[in-house]
């Protein structure tokens, strides 16, 4: 062997070696990334004019974007995290959902439940509702049957790997329903409840695809059936959690809505503002400001409730928890809280007589099962 192909051989090992060793071999998985030009609401076919609503939706997709490409491309995992972390509170989260879809590629296309929660959830519990939505949204991206989906989520947490089902149902209804309705029916080979979650989730991307064509929006969700309630709580869900910082835009589309989904829709209301709660509770804190105290009341006696009832279902024994917990809640604010999210009640009147001693209950939130 000659001296320079020798030396050839010894410069390319040690830029390997180098490579792998700093994860600057990441950067290979560049022309995978996610193109913000692809992200947009024109591109998207999105109905939304307005200018400020258009400004809105485009930096969601593109902080959503940003985070799956952060993810398969940066060289640790800590860079990914402390980049999102200096990100605008109302626009991280769509990033930590999108870091969340980039997991399985980050890993070589290797899953792994335990990993998944250990090294992607555990680290920052704020943001978990949003992973386990996001890890559902890549099996759509990889277009996985109902049946792998199911074997995804299968060993993850009993009460949030629902949330996958509604990332799953998102997808389909967000890329590929517009060229093709049917393409949803595949939902209802859904085990159980996972059907009802997934529906959540289309309801999700109804909202985005329809925001400002209200018409559209309630005739493609009265389409669906008996999922429609489980759409609308996905209305509820995304127009608020979209627009925490100015909650009125959620509580006048709660007004448009048939009277048979507002207790949905109101339940979709809670959840998001519980997410956006636990993201950032200064950035929360801030968001309320702007409301008048009987709404400010209504949130907080809501996210409470529904912190309650969530302690109360994962201590128990009882099989189907994330069904129990939405339609628990669901009963409750029906009867506490004036819709939509307007006040408060009676908030001691209660639809359970499940007496907890919520102080012996772990409030620290548990994936080493």
């Amino acid at each position: 062997m000659s001296s320079s192909l020798a030396a050839i051989l010894v410069a390319t090992t040690l830029v390997l070696a180098f490579s792998m060793l700093t994860g600057w071999w990441r950067v290979a998985f560049i022309p995978f990334c996610i193109r913000r030009k692809q992200m947009t609401c024109r591109k998207l076919g999105l109905k939304i004019y307005s200018p400020d609503v258009v400004c809105r939706v485009d930096t969601i997709l593109a902080h959503f974007a940003r985070g799956f490409n952060l993810t398969i491309t940066s060289r640790s995992a800590q860079q990914v995290s402390d980049t999102c972390d200096s990100m605008t509170p109302l626009f991280q989260p769509f990033a930590e959902e999108g870091i969340a879809m980039g997991y399985t590629p980050r890993r070589l296309f290797f899953y792994n439940a335990e990993n998944f929660e250990s090294a992607c959830v555990k680290p920052k519990p704020e943001y978990r509702y949003l992973y386990y939505v996001g890890l559902g949204f890549w099996s759509g991206m990889r277009d996985h049957d109902p049946q792998k989906v199911v074997r995804i989520a299968d060993q993850l947490d009993p009460l949030h790997r629902y949330l996958c089902y509604d990332g799953y149902g998102f997808k389909l209804a967000f890329f590929d329903y517009p060229d093709d309705a049917r393409v949803l029916s595949r939902l209802d080979d859904l085990p159980d409840y996972a059907r009802h979650a997934a529906y959540q989730g289309v309801g999700r991307a109804f909202y985005f695809r329809f925001m400002q064509r209200v018409d559209e929006m309630i005739a493609h969700t009265a389409r669906l059936g008996d999922t429609a309630v489980d759409a609308a709580a996905g209305l509820g869900l995304a127009a608020t959690f979209v627009n925490t910082d100015q909650l009125h835009v959620a509580q006048d589309l709660a007004t448009m809505l048939p009277s048979q989904w507002q207790p949905h829709f109101h339940l979709g209301m809670c959840f998001a503002l519980k997410a956006r709660s636990i993201n950032d509770v200064d950035a929360f804190e801030q968001y309320l400001d702007n409301v008048d105290k009987p709404v400010r009341d209504a949130v907080y006696a809501s996210i409470r409730e529904c912190d309650r009832v969530e302690l109360v279902i994962r201590a128990d024994d009882k099989d189907e928890k994330y069904r129990r917990w939405r339609e628990t809640v669901t009963a409750w604010m029906t009867i506490n809280i004036d819709y939509p999210m307007a006040g408060i009640r009676d908030i001691e009147q209660s639809i359970d007589n499940i007496d907890v001693p919520i102080a012996e209950i772990n409030l620290q939130y548990e994936l080493d099962r």
